[in-house]
């Protein structure tokens, strides 16, 4: 009882500390300043000496330590970590997804740097810090002990790195606001042309992606490995119809039309079905973001690839419908994907395929639902509209 007793005071102090921050941070005007303030409520809520904040250097393609607490003098504002998938901190950028390790020096998945041995330090946890659906950088706690971070420490620091990633994206809609109204008209007069160069550019990245998979699936001898390979070249598909789609609105943003996108996205799978079959769409023409649109595309391309392989192949009557609606005023939609074919039965613990629909559906922060019986299955997915 006490040890549960112990557990409700720390999650009390984790939302005291969450709300004091969301309180500051409305406040500070100075970047520098609100990052240095959120370290030490991070440390502090914790209960560690040690945290840093690290913003992803697109042009260094490294994350440069920006603020912190309890390291030595040099470290901030100079040290940097890398962005890839064995150091802890690019790991979390990398999977916009929380990483804790229990013991650095055990670890074969991670690569320990110079600066933390050099404090000691033997378990981390990280959190990605996202501005409009864009990981900016990572926010890091530190201890010297072993497995010192448990999963309420987790939920508090990826909550925190959303408020964090609030304020410094308010802090730089302000920077923006105050550039120069000339020069701000000028840009987005380019925009359109920008865009169009840039699609081009982006469209010969994917197929020369898509050209080196599919040299690698025919080479492969295992009929297992080449099933793999087609499945990754359909979801980069669904990523490049995607960029394909994309339009420039108000403001210089990217949107996608979601009835567009999954047109293309059905008459693709229709294309490379075995058999003749037609997907039935009732689509309204919601615009998404293009960080949001990707997510939707890639679920409802395995979905839709799933139909196609356990309830519509080899079946005459097969019928599969896709729809996606918002009622007027309503701030979610609903994307469905129906099938006629004998059910889904126990769903298979550890199925890569429906791994990552969840994963998916996570960053969308958005609800599966499935319905599945001898008749049929509908698989639904409800998720809010975000500007």
């Amino acid at each position: 009882m006490a040890k549960a007793g112990s557990a409700l005071e720390r999650v009390r102090q984790h939302q005291a500390i969450i709300v004091d921050f969301a309180r500051v941070s409305a406040e500070a005007t100075d970047l520098q300043r609100l990052l240095d303030i959120a370290c030490h409520h991070a440390a502090r809520a914790i209960g560690v000496d040690h945290s840093k904040a690290l913003q992803f250097r697109h042009d260094k393609g490294d994350l440069l330590i920006v603020a912190g607490r309890g390291w030595r003098p040099g470290v901030v504002g100079h040290a940097r970590l890398g962005s890839d998938m064995l150091s802890p901190p690019g790991r979390a950028y990398q999977t916009r997804d929380c990483v804790r390790i229990a013991n650095l020096a055990d670890d074969p998945n991670f690569r320990t740097s110079r600066l933390l041995k050099d404090h000691g330090i033997a378990s981390v946890l990280n959190a990605p810090i996202a501005i409009s659906g864009i990981v900016w950088g990572v926010i890091e706690v530190d201890s010297r002990e072993v497995d010192r971070f448990d999963e309420d420490d987790a939920r508090f620091l990826m909550g925190f790195a959303l408020v964090l990633g609030l304020a410094i994206g308010n802090r730089q809609a302000e920077a923006v606001r105050e550039r120069n109204a000339e020069e701000l008209g000028r840009r987005l007069a380019q925009s359109d042309t920008l865009l169009s160069e840039q699609n081009h550019r982006v469209r010969n990245y994917f197929q020369l992606i898509l050209s080196i998979l599919a040299t690698r699936s025919r080479r492969a001898a295992n009929p297992q490995l080449r099933a793999e390979f087609d499945e990754i070249m359909d979801r980069v598909t669904a990523i490049a119809l995607a960029q394909d789609q994309l339009t420039v609105r108000g403001g210089g943003r990217t949107h996608v039309d979601a009835a567009a996108y999954i047109e293309a996205l059905c008459l693709g799978l229709e294309r490379t079905a075995e058999d003749e079959l037609r997907i039935e769409r009732d689509v309204q023409p919601i615009e998404l973001r293009a960080d949001r649109a990707v997510p939707l595309g890639l679920i409802l391309n395995e979905l839709l690839t799933n139909a196609i392989k356990y309830a519509a192949k080899g079946r005459p009557d097969a019928l599969i419908d896709v729809r996606l609606a918002s009622q007027p005023g309503d701030d979610e939609a609903r994307l469905e994907v129906i099938d006629n074919g004998p059910g889904m039965g126990e769903r298979r613990e550890g199925s890569m395929g429906m791994m990552l629909i969840e994963k998916l559906a996570a960053q969308l922060s958005g609800r599966l639902a499935f319905e599945t019986s001898s008749r049929g299955t509908t698989i639904a997915l409800t998720f809010p509209l975000v500007e």
